[in-house]
């Protein structure tokens, strides 16, 4: 079978689908990826990331299957253009009926596609999504060396990783820290916001500055050695902010003690393998913190629950999984 791969989503980390394609032909030999199908000619399956489908899929009646990380510009319709939201409405919808799988990312997900869109439920499939390539060796002492001189790191530190936003409470971690007793600091990665801008002036104000640093253009070769250098990763997104699953899951896959916000996504993905708090309580905060730096008996114990749950996540479960869709239509 002869397997068409979308190009996008693209991003400082590389292409999803690129990567994808090298885990499937792995792990599925038989069968012959091609990324950006579209102008490959013709394909016996054709899997997509966009909100439409290419013209060659539909009059080909090539069988479609969509992945659909999120419906953002129908949960925060402030932050687009009402054409921009009609389109991409019009758009997700045509595509979505015509396609015979449609894959996102957990079960609210799911829910929210089934009844925004009025997709049948029963073709909507939930799977996590491939994280970050985890080597099979850890990153030697010299790579990490390198790496925490290139970022200026500190020797403890919490890592926040993602869209840096107010909605994903970056405040309440520096706040912990200012409380905390433990020695230890904050990194930030991700693209540079106004609110990473204000969260600088937020820690200078509070004489933190010299505990929290920022990583604006993160080298995806450098974040396996980023998560060994880490002490803890934070992620607290709310309930409702345009979060993303995937720095959990490498969090995850890369067996660094987590703490995170109490969401349904969020639990889906770690399930007992990280300790939730509710962003709006400093105490909490605190304490599960300062907790998860210095208790070296729970932080083993988080690596044992985190290494079984990483296999739902392996690339091995992932390639399964897809040819179990693939192979049915």
């Amino acid at each position: 079978m002869k397997i068409g791969l979308d190009t996008a989503p693209v991003s400082a980390r590389g292409s999803y689908f690129q990567d994808l394609a090298d885990v499937l032909a792995h792990y599925a030999p038989e069968h012959e990826y091609v990324v950006d199908a579209k102008h490959r000619g013709r394909i016996d399956l054709y899997h997509g990331f966009r909100s439409s489908l290419p013209l060659s899929v539909h009059l080909g009646r090539v069988p479609a299957v969509m992945t659909v990380p999120n419906l953002n510009f129908l949960r925060y319709p402030r932050l687009y253009p009402l054409s921009e939201r009609l389109i991409a409405l019009r758009l997700y919808r045509r595509a979505l009926r015509q396609a015979h799988r449609v894959i996102t990312v957990s079960s609210p997900a799911r829910e929210e596609l089934s009844e925004r869109l009025s997709i049948d439920p029963a073709k909507i499939e939930v799977l996590m999504p491939l994280a970050a390539r985890v080597p099979q060796e850890p990153p030697h002492q010299a790579e990490l060396e390198h790496t925490q001189r290139k970022y200026g790191l500190p020797e403890r530190f919490i890592l926040m990783l993602g869209t840096v936003e107010p909605r994903h409470n970056h405040e309440a971690v520096l706040e912990a820290l200012s409380a905390m007793e433990s020695a230890a600091g904050v990194v930030v990665c991700g693209r540079r916001t106004a609110y990473s801008d204000f969260l600088l002036g937020y820690a200078r104000e509070r004489h933190l500055a010299t505990r929290v640093d920022f990583i604006y253009e993160l080298t995806p070769a450098d974040l396996p050695a980023l998560f060994r250098l880490a002490r803890v990763f934070a992620y607290l997104p709310d309930a409702e902010a345009e979060a993303s699953i995937v720095p959990v899951v490498e969090a995850l896959r890369a067996g660094l003690p987590m703490v995170l916000s109490d969401t349904p996504v969020n639990r889906e993905a770690a399930g007992n393998a990280a300790v939730y708090v509710n962003p709006e309580a400093p105490g909490e905060v605190t304490a599960a913190l300062e907790n998860a730096l210095c208790d070296e008996s729970w932080r083993q114990t988080m690596r044992q629950r985190e290494r079984r749950r990483a296999e739902l996540f392996s690339e091995y479960a992932v390639a399964e999984r897809l040819m179990q869709i693939y192979t049915q239509l």
